[in-house]
């Protein structure tokens, strides 16, 4: 058990230097309660779920999971939780991201509660220097820079591989986006530290693995798997496990749909504050519009690229409103999620004259969010029933980039189709989803 520094009263330095401390010769006098210190990362303790994450790590627990719904301020923990580990309790805090957005996002994050913090960047360079107000290390220059401890490097989970042990051994390994790292990955990692902290969202897309899997087939704890999923299904009861269960971004009837089809073990609740996006005559659009679109074509057909194109413009036309303020819903309030890469880029071309459209698929938008975003349903297009577009995950992820509305476009053949596929566990899934819808 780690315990706190002895940074608590006045005479604490001569404590520990061994002088005795003085005895009043009469009783003190009542006084106002001393002022708290403040630290980095204090504001974990305003929440009882964010505070287990933090005591449990605090208190040394190996291997802590947290499982998170979709806009539970899984970045703020991250970046709370390394400012208050690194400065609080002096430990040298390791942050692995899976992406270079995410740790760049993570280490400006970071930045702005703890000045002890450096991103890990591509190159050869032995000096530290400053980008946007950000500490960068790269090459022979990743270790520490402090021999007491106390703090934090962010890189990318690729980044930390390359990375010796020896010379950048942390206290405590903290995972962001960790269903999105493989089993292996996390254990290629492991001789980073002693301790492992892993944050994620369970109900997004599965870590992209481009070679065979074949080999571990059907078993719940092969390289390929999530790491926090397979970490808990080789150890079990011995993994610390605290899930985040408030929504700060999805209203109540998006959190009800997700909650119920995707995340049944951990049902979750909107704390999200009052949003709409108010249509011209003044009417709040509701959270989930379900727009049948036929297509003819396959999943690029024109037809559903266009009226993706077309929804967009029309939401240019409307009102944002968030708390007591309202503003007119501009291009970049406004998020394109498709499945497919192909798809993206015609929507880009459609929409060339509104830029700061976000366009993107789905394995490129997670972990973003747009007050507004119009969605094409995996299956629309498909004449059967393909993996791809049955996944989960990829569905989860379509349904939960929006903060007040979504617009998702459904194809009328999908319904009959996997009507017809019901045999496929999958399938019977996606079709309780989009009748939901």
């Amino acid at each position: 058990m780690r315990t706190l520094p002895k940074r608590f009263t006045a005479n604490s330095a001569a404590d520990e230097a061994g002088a005795p401390a003085a005895s009043p010769a009469t009783p003190a006098l009542p006084s106002a309660a001393p002022m708290v210190e403040d630290w980095p990362g204090r504001d974990l303790l305003n929440s009882p779920m964010l505070a287990r994450v933090l005591l449990a790590a605090w208190g040394g627990d190996p291997a802590i999971c947290v499982p998170a719904a979709p806009g539970s301020g899984k970045s703020r923990l991250v970046a709370l939780l390394a400012g208050a580990l690194a400065h609080r309790v002096g430990l040298r805090v390791a942050v692995a991201a899976q992406t270079r957005e995410q740790a760049a996002e993570l280490s400006r994050r970071i930045a702005a509660v703890s000045d002890r913090s450096s991103l890990i960047v591509s190159g050869a360079g032995k000096k530290p220097v400053t980008v946007d107000g950000i500490r960068t290390v790269a090459g022979r220059s990743v270790r520490w820079q402090h021999s007491t401890g106390g703090e934090i490097l962010i890189g990318t989970a690729a980044r930390w591989l390359y990375v010796d042990p020896n010379l950048a051994g942390a206290d405590l390994l903290l995972v962001d986006e960790a269903w999105q790292c493989t089993y292996g990955d996390l254990g290629a990692l492991g001789a980073l530290a002693r301790q492992v902290v892993c944050v994620g969202d369970p109900g997004q897309v599965s870590p992209v693995v481009t070679g065979s899997t074949e080999k571990w087939e059907g078993q719940a704890t092969g390289p390929h798997q999530p790491a926090p999923a397979a970490l808990l299904a080789a150890h079990g009861d011995a993994i610390t496990t605290h899930q985040l269960t408030n929504s700060w971004r999805l209203g109540p009837r998006t959190c009800a749909l997700l909650s119920e089809h995707f995340y049944p073990q951990m049902p979750f609740t909107s704390r999200r504050p009052d949003e709409a996006v108010i249509a011209p005559d003044g009417t709040a659009l509701p959270e989930i519009v379900n727009r049948p679109t036929e297509a003819r074509n396959g999943p690029t057909d024109p037809a559903l690229l266009t009226a993706l194109a077309e929804r967009v413009r029309e939401l240019t036309w409307h009102d944002y409103r968030r708390g007591g303020a309202r503003e007119a819903l501009s291009a970049r309030d406004i998020a394109v999620v498709v499945p497919h890469v192909a798809q993206a880029g015609a929507v880009r071309a459609l929409l060339a004259d509104l830029p700061d459209v976000l366009i993107g698929t789905v394995n490129a938008l997670q972990g973003l969010e747009r007050p507004a975003v119009v969605a094409l349903h995996p299956m629309a297009g498909y004449r059967s029933a393909e993996p791809f577009a049955l996944d989960a995950g990829r569905m989860c992820v379509t349904l939960s980039r929006h903060r007040a509305h979504l617009t998702i476009l459904t194809d009328p053949a999908t319904a009959p189709l996997l009507d017809a596929a019901s045999d496929d566990p999958q399938a019977r899934h996606a079709q309780a989803v989009l009748a939901a819808l």
